[in-house]
């Protein structure tokens, strides 16, 4: 049930591309106007676009650019709920899909220009996946949060091409797959998006530029979510909200366990981004601290603690395999 990989993106500058039997194919063409300031003069782009479920083509700039986004476990399994966590035999499958569909020069597709990587995990947290959503949707992290209706979940995101999503894994795929899939009952999906231009993973290995097999390493994709879990708190056990006092009391003398029970009964009707405001920066964090240590950053939304959201060891991670048949809804 664990995976590691979901959708990736990458192109080739290696043109020039054509669609291959486009009336066999559906592809999509789009031309679009605009004026280049460097030529001075009005300029027509064409852009040719082939989408499936598990991956999608564009193939422009006067066909020079040909650029590919899929999912490794649709493409391997017909669902992104089973396990991916070696790239090469999907990378495979999809250099096959782009060489039906594609006329041009089209090589190993792990020397791709990485623009996007998805890592992910699935928790099975069983019934309590409802109260894992409460408790994380107060949870405070990159520059932007919301809860997403539909299947339920929480996702964060900056500006600059990160994006964290927590969520219920059986009602996503029931939405957008029409898929009942029983063994996703329970699952609590938990995926890192990096795009590009964020520059999150070329600061990691110190390169400019990367390729999707730069990317798409067991040992990358672990550390990043390790170290995201750990940073947003969430590789410890959930505490009620009722065994607050007397953690704080058992870890803290009276008046600094007494403050620490004001800050988080705050969360109760304040969400954390209030507090941050209302409080010195110093403080916050130094308080922050304390609490997510004990297990109480954030507490649990349900009457009962819950388990940390903590990977296993890397070791422990089950080799590639399809999880379940698919089934039609």
């Amino acid at each position: 049930m664990k995976s590691m990989f979901d959708t990736v993106a990458g192109k080739f500058e290696k043109g020039p591309y054509f669609p291959k039997d486009q009336s066999r194919n559906s592809w999509e063409k789009r031309t679009r106007e605009y004026f280049d300031t460097k030529l001075d003069s009005q300029q027509t782009s064409i852009v040719h676009t082939f989408n499936r479920p598990e991956a999608r083509v564009a193939i422009y700039g006067d066909g020079a650019i040909l650029q590919v986004e899929a999912s490794l476990p649709k493409l391997l399994y017909g669902n992104n709920l089973a396990t991916v966590c070696d790239a090469d035999l999907p990378l495979k499958r999809l250099h096959e899909f782009v060489s039906d569909h594609v006329n041009g020069e089209i090589p190993d597709l792990s020397g791709m220009d990485y623009l996007r990587v998805d890592y992910c995990h699935n928790f099975r947290v069983g019934p309590s996946l409802a109260d894992y959503v409460s408790t994380l949707g107060g949870l405070s992290f990159l520059t932007h949060r919301r809860t997403t209706d539909g299947y339920g979940g929480v996702e964060w995101w900056s500006n600059n091409g990160r994006r964290i999503r927590a969520y219920n894994k059986y009602n996503e795929i029931l939405a957008n797959d029409k898929k009942k899939i029983a063994e996703a009952l329970g699952v609590l999906r938990f995926e890192i998006q990096l795009r590009k231009k964020s520059g999150y993973l070329q600061r990691r290995q110190g390169k400019k530029k990367l390729t999707l097999q730069d990317v798409l390493q067991p040992e990358i994709a672990y550390c990043c979510l390790v170290e995201i879990l750990d940073k947003m708190s969430l590789s410890t056990e959930f505490l009620a909200r009722d065994a607050a006092r007397s953690v704080l009391d058992a870890n803290f003398g009276f008046q600094k366990a007494t403050r620490l029970l004001g800050f988080l009964r705050r969360l109760e009707t304040e969400t954390m981004e209030d507090l941050k405001r209302a409080v010195a920066r110093s403080s916050y964090y130094k308080d922050k601290g304390e609490l997510s240590r004990l297990g109480l950053w954030p507490p649990s939304a349900g009457p009962v603690s819950l388990p940390a959201l903590a990977m296993p060891p890397l070791e422990e991670l089950p080799s590639d395999s399809s999880i379940l048949p698919e089934k039609a809804a």
